[in-house]
């Protein structure tokens, strides 16, 4: 790992994150490792730098956003689970924890400027092993539209994942938003998919 880079996860340095430009993102700096294979995210955990987890770039997207982007389930599972080890408040009492669960829904409920998740940023690349991590963190990210009005389950719909439209369907434990773009609903995505298959078969 460059030691440049080392510094500012040591630090909380989060100004290379914000450089960031989408689609220039190349996750390899997120899992650059050192000689221990610790990666950066690794050492902001070890030095109590959360900040790098809440930064985002000039398209507002968070770490979060950019590992749901690409597909990289072995990050957003990082994400998550140490999310909310750095979160944890080491006192026992019930309003701490309680505290603590809330903090971590918010980070996982982070929008950028798009007002997407990144549930709906998993649902519209097809990402259908980053979706499964995310509901199961947070089942209300499928509730969320984005500033177009699109609900997750209506992008996935409308891009055809069907492994993504049965687990937000069947596997949530609240109901999903059928929201979609100019009124049209998820249930109108599905019905303009099968017409189109119909056709072409």
């Amino acid at each position: 790992m460059e030691p440049s880079l080392h510094e500012a996860a040591r630090s909380g340095e989060v100004g290379f994150l914000r450089r960031m430009k989408d689609g220039d993102v190349s996750i390899d700096l997120l899992l650059q490792k050192t000689p221990k294979r610790n990666n950066i995210l690794h050492i902001a955990v070890e030095f109590k730098q959360s900040s790098l987890f809440w930064a985002t770039n000039e398209k507002g997207d968070t770490p979060l956003h950019v590992a749901a982007r690409v597909g990289c389930d072995q990050v957003v599972k990082f994400l998550i689970e140490h999310t909310k080890e750095m979160l944890h408040v080491q006192e026992a009492d019930e309003e701490s924890r309680s505290t603590d669960n809330e903090a971590h829904k918010q980070l996982l409920q982070m929008t950028n400027l798009q007002r997407d998740t990144a549930l709906h940023v998993a649902s519209r690349y097809g990402h259908s092993g980053v979706v499964i991590q995310l509901m199961q963190a947070n089942p209300e990210l499928c509730c969320y539209t984005n500033s177009a009005n699109e609900s997750p389950l209506f992008i996935a719909t409308s891009k055809g994942f069907r492994h993504i439209i049965l687990h937000l369907l069947n596997e949530s434990p609240i109901c999903s938003s059928f929201q979609g773009i100019n009124g049209v609903t998820a249930l109108h995505a599905a019905a303009t998919h099968t017409t189109k298959d119909s056709k072409g078969t």
